[in-house]
């Protein structure tokens, strides 16, 4: 594709330099430059792409969208200054693979927790509805019958817009998407029209990006301005300040406020959960696979997307009664007499919000084993020692992904969080022997949470070496190792 057509739409560029010339690919890494391509030099969290400019050249770059007032002035290339590159690439990427989302009706799910379970309710409804979806998130892409794992919860624009070119010529019709606040605030999803979009929460994380809660907040809020339609949460303490950024048409889901679709006659159990709610004057009971309150707003704010889309009671009953998300409160079948899940909670928001919720409805003792990941986040660790002290009967601390950091100084600083709390605990450093004794000392009704991996299936250790580790193959080769499958205390 020529040059000039890629940067027709971006704002007062400054170009010096031929445009008449064709472009093979674009790219925002320096590394995967060849011959013929455009460099969009683009700031990352630790990489600046404006210092690759050279190594991009030697690569055979013909042309470089650059930001204005760089140092770098490379002759011989096409240099198109710019006052924003990540807008310029999101720009240049529709125009590259040919607008893709405009053929599609877009679904946007936003919010702290719960979004990778809503876009799979939402989905999973679609596709028993008949409708052709792609589903974009943190733990898969799909479509159709490919699978592609995430790198990351929102692809960057580029990679979006290559990703939804590959739905449009596999036919799809709808796709449903996570939608993070560094996706918004990054330009990731530029230029995209969402038919709706969801809001399921707003809690304290992401702060190392964001810094205050307020600019969290109006990060998720931009959503809504690409919307035709919002659906938020009415229980969630931000609402009422969202609400107040919205221009477009809402709807709300809830329990405790006044709301458009709610939930009655509410049962959990360490499996499951259960719940009624009115459609068309007729109460209806709908069971869904993943135990815990926030599975009912999960479910209820799936629902409100998928019936304005269409989809009958039918349809939305047995998809959320077949339900399955990889590692969000996730169910593992061992036939015993107690429970095991396995959950991706890897912040204190997080494993503060499974561990109160599995709380309220287990008729036995929690019993809760995670560690934290290495090289990251170091002062969540006692805060997340304190919490699981707090909410747990039994504490099994272990590792996660080390990484590079020494195992026993990351266990150490946990210990000194739950130390603050009378909770009981134990330190096993090998992640497989902390599961095995949780399960050995489970009692009848008891709950196990193993958290911190969640759909991962592997551990990363010293000099990025990763080995396997499925939870789900880990849990149940201990429990094939019991002798009784229903021995009701171990």
């Amino acid at each position: 594709m020529l040059l000039q057509y890629l940067i027709e739409d971006l704002e007062s560029p400054k170009i010096n330099g031929e445009t008449n010339i064709n472009i093979e690919k674009i790219e925002y890494d320096s590394k995967k430059i060849t011959k013929g391509d455009l460099f969009v030099a683009i700031e990352g969290f630790k990489e600046d792409g404006h210092n690759y400019i050279e190594e991009a050249i030697k690569n055979g770059v013909v042309a470089v969208i650059v930001k204005k007032d760089t140092k770098v002035k490379p002759k011989n290339i096409t240099i198109i200054e710019v006052e924003d590159t990540r807008t310029a690439l999101a720009k240049a990427a529709i125009a590259y693979y040919g607008n893709p989302a405009s053929k599609l009706k877009m679904i946007g799910v936003t919010g702290t927790k719960g979004k990778t379970t809503t876009v799979y309710m939402i989905r999973d409804i679609l596709l028993a509805s008949g409708k052709k979806t792609g589903m974009i998130g943190t733990i898969f892409n799909t479509f159709g019958k490919k699978e592609i794992e995430a790198t990351k919860t929102s692809p960057e624009s580029l990679d979006l817009q290559k990703l939804l070119k590959e739905m449009v010529d596999a036919g799809m019709e709808y796709v449903v998407m996570e939608v993070s606040s560094h996706a918004l605030e990054l330009k990731r999803v530029y230029g995209i029209h969402f038919i709706v979009g969801l809001f399921t929460n707003l809690s304290k994380d992401h702060l190392d990006f964001h810094e205050t809660m307020d600019s969290y907040l109006k990060a998720k809020a931009k959503l809504f301005k690409e919307c035709d339609f919002a659906i938020i949460n009415a229980d969630d303490i931000y609402t009422c300040k969202l609400e107040k950024m919205i221009e477009c048409k809402t709807a709300k889901y809830g329990l405790d406020n006044e709301s458009n679709i709610t939930a009655v006659d509410i049962r959990i159990n360490n499996n499951y959960v259960d719940f009624k709610m009115y459609i068309n004057k007729m109460l209806q009971t709908i069971t869904v696979k993943i135990p815990g309150r926030y599975t009912v707003y999960n479910a209820l704010g799936a629902i409100a997307v998928t019936s304005m889309l269409g989809a009958q009671m039918e349809e939305i009953l047995m998809a959320l009664s077949n339900v399955k998300v990889p590692g969000r409160s996730e169910v593992v079948d061992i036939e015993k007499t107690f429970a095991v899940l396995l959950d991706y909670a890897h912040s204190p928001a997080s494993l503060e919000a499974i561990l109160s919720n599995t709380k309220r409805y287990s008729k036995g003792r929690i019993i809760c084993v995670f560690g934290c990941g290495g090289n990251r986040d170091t002062e969540k660790r006692p805060i997340m020692g304190e919490i699981s002290g707090k909410y747990s009967d039994f504490t099994v601390i272990t590792t996660d992904n080390p990484r590079d950091e020494e195992p026993k100084k990351i266990m150490s600083e946990i210990e000194n969080g739950i130390k603050k709390t009378r909770g009981l605990y134990k330190i096993i450093e090998n992640r497989k022997e902390a599961i095995k004794f949780a399960m050995r000392i489970a009692w009848k009704n008891d709950t196990i949470i193993i958290a911190g991996k969640g759909h991962e299936t592997y551990q990363i250790l010293k000099n990025n070496k990763k080995i396997k580790f499925d939870e789900r193959e880990v849990v149940k080769e201990i429990a094939n190792e019991m002798l009784d499958k229903n021995l009701e205390t171990m």
